[in-house]
């Protein structure tokens, strides 16, 4: 559980700075358009990783109960 954290604000920092750089204008076009698709695919699994989660929790509820 620590790794998939630790995963998950990495991937959030690693985020925040290929954005922040893409705003100031310090990437050219090539680079720009990769850092997008790279930001796109992160949130993506970041989504996919937090609806795995919440499924494992309602399972983990349900058999609870």
């Amino acid at each position: 559980m620590k790794f998939v954290l630790l995963l998950f604000f990495s991937f959030i920092f690693i985020a925040m700075l290929m954005n922040s750089g893409r705003k100031r204008g310090m990437l050219s076009k090539d680079a720009d358009k990769a850092v997008t698709g790279l930001a796109t695919a992160m949130r993506y699994f970041l989504f996919g990783l937090l609806a795995v989660g919440a499924a494992a929790v309602a399972v983990l509820i349900y058999q609870g109960s």
